[in-house]
């Protein structure tokens, strides 16, 4: 293990240098500290207190629930890795915090790290990597000891406990708060297994092997063999990711520091699935979110509620720690629901997907109630196919053969590969989003009640769009014609092609490629 440490001033008090600097120095502030944990792909109902995906397949999270807040309508706002971890961390939609895709944050932009340590916070991190270190200021991160593919590594729980365990210790002797960010590789692909041949392969064995017959197959997805058998390695690989945060948790026990720490555990986004992640479906971005704060937050409570998202959770860590919050912000704190209070206009939430590395972008939106769903698809021309990270394992391969001889499950997977230019679902009837109820000549005329609740969204969405400077605005006032859709699509993509292409030295200075 490597650690990359930036700066440690409250360690040189310690070991008594800087007496000098630390007499015209104000005694810190103690503030709560804060832990958070990140999974990789995950499904927001794959945790047992979510319903679970195999038995007894989170027993540490499901304790953290226990012990805390699970919020039943939590959702991330883009279902990529990069692009939703840089808006957790900074409370700004991706087109105003620079990472539509895998990209760097604007320099200059206020992030939770940055913001934390300039007030003192230790701030660590470990798992997937976020190197921006102009933007994060980590005091420590660990750096793998391998080069080239990071899912060669953060699949060992005994690695996160390690650093947790150091991280804490200096944290102690320097006498700060801290902010440990761990983001775990599971359960994204590779999954299951143990230890690999490969050097420098952090991968070991999970705490319990599934079979195909233990699974639950999401709803969304049909229950056919090869499905089974990629959700096995997926619960397996989910089981390795509950070991590592019961890893973390133990080690933070046995400081003493458990009271005085908010605990806080979410998915990126959901699982590497049709249907999920890189989309702007519910299951594409809904999140299992608990917080533990004990004695500031009553064990098992449920919030049925309300709908938060992670553009806010900045704002609402920084309330808690009691930290003004930057100018420049879109999300706004939910902090009120941790005290138990109410909350209004909380009854929406809005995704996005860019593109990836500013290839093939596939830009949608959608706005979410806990009612329907709406989709805007600008990229849909009934000719462009959509081709993405979750079409590349056995679900997807196996959804295609079955639909050869299954026209239900043939017409499923040809809305994946062309959508349409609008989707339209009610969710209290439909929660997986099965079947598009937009009126067209084969659906024939939609019922008035659908109609209200589309154009209810539409307009949500518009201003959501005027509100944060969309780009894809102009899109969907034009989303009627094909001809403007496709000089968008166009523009756009010249866009990405000079962006990826002037990050170059960046990357190159920084000898890290996104």
């Amino acid at each position: 293990m490597i650690f990359s440490i930036r700066f440690f001033v409250c360690a040189i008090g310690v070991f008594g240098l800087g007496i000098t600097t630390w007499a015209q120095q104000k005694s810190p502030i103690k503030r709560p500290n804060i832990v958070l944990i990140v999974a990789d792909d995950m499904n927001w109902d794959t945790p047992g207190c979510f319903g679970g995906a195999a038995p007894d397949i989170t027993p540490h999270i499901d304790r953290l629930a226990a012990e805390g807040i699970r919020f039943e309508h939590a959702y991330v706002n883009i279902a990529v890795c990069t692009p939703s971890r840089s808006v957790m961390l900074t409370g700004l939609y991706s087109q105003n915090n620079g990472a539509e895709g895998f990209q760097r944050i604007h320099p200059g932009t206020p992030t939770l790290p940055a913001i934390l340590s300039e007030e003192g916070y230790l701030c660590g991190t470990i798992g997937k990597p976020l190197r921006q270190q102009d933007v994060f200021h980590w005091s420590v991160n660990y750096r793998w000891q391998g080069t080239g593919d990071e899912n060669r590594w953060g699949r060992d729980p005994e690695v996160y406990r390690r650093f947790a365990k150091s991280f804490f210790q200096m944290a102690k002797v320097a006498q700060q708060p801290f902010f440990l960010m761990a983001s775990s590789h599971d359960p994204h692909r590779p999954y299951g297994g143990g230890k690999a041949d490969a050097p420098h392969f952090e991968r070991k064995k999970s705490s319990r092997t599934y079979k195909p017959g233990e699974v639950k197959v999401p709803g969304f997805l049909p229950d056919i063999p090869d499905v089974r058998k990629e959700m096995a390695g997926y619960c397996t690989s989910t089981r390795r990711l509950d070991d590592m945060v019961g890893a973390i948790l133990s080690e933070l026990g046995k400081t003493k520091n458990v009271d005085d720490t908010i605990v806080v555990f979410l998915s990126d986004h959901g699982m590497s699935a049709p249907f999920a992640k890189t989309n702007c479906y519910v299951e594409s971005t809904r999140t299992p979110l608990i917080i533990r704060w004990p004695k500031q937050i009553q064990k098992q409570q449920v919030d049925r509620d309300h709908m938060v998202s992670a553009i806010d959770l900045l704002p609402a860590l920084l309330e808690a720690v009691d930290l003004p919050l930057p100018e420049k912000l879109d999300g706004r704190s939910f902090f009120p629901l941790l005290r138990g209070e109410k909350q209004s206009n909380r009854d929406a939430i809005f995704a996005q997907f860019h593109h990836i590395h500013g290839r093939n972008p596939y830009p949608m939106r959608s706005v979410i109630t806990k009612d329907h769903a709406y989709i805007f698809n600008a990229w849909s021309n009934g000719k462009r196919t959509y081709r993405a990270e979750p079409m590349a394992g056995l679900t997807y391969r196996a959804m295609k053969r079955a639909g050869e001889k299954t026209s239900s499950l043939a017409k499923r997977v040809h809305h994946l590969e062309y959508r349409t230019v609008e989707e339209f679902y009610n969710l209290r009837k439909d929660p997986f989003c099965l079947e598009n109820l937009l009126p067209n000549k084969q659906r024939g005329t939609a019922p008035k009640s659908s109609k209200e609740a589309l154009e209810m969204l539409r307009k949500k969405l518009r201003t959501w769009m005027v509100e944060y400077n969309d780009y894809a605005l102009e899109a969907f006032d034009h989303r009627d014609s094909p001809e403007a859709l496709e000089r968008f699509m166009k523009d756009y993509t010249e866009r990405l092609g000079k962006e990826i292409e002037a990050m170059k030295p960046y990357e190159e200075a920084k000898r890290y490629r996104f």
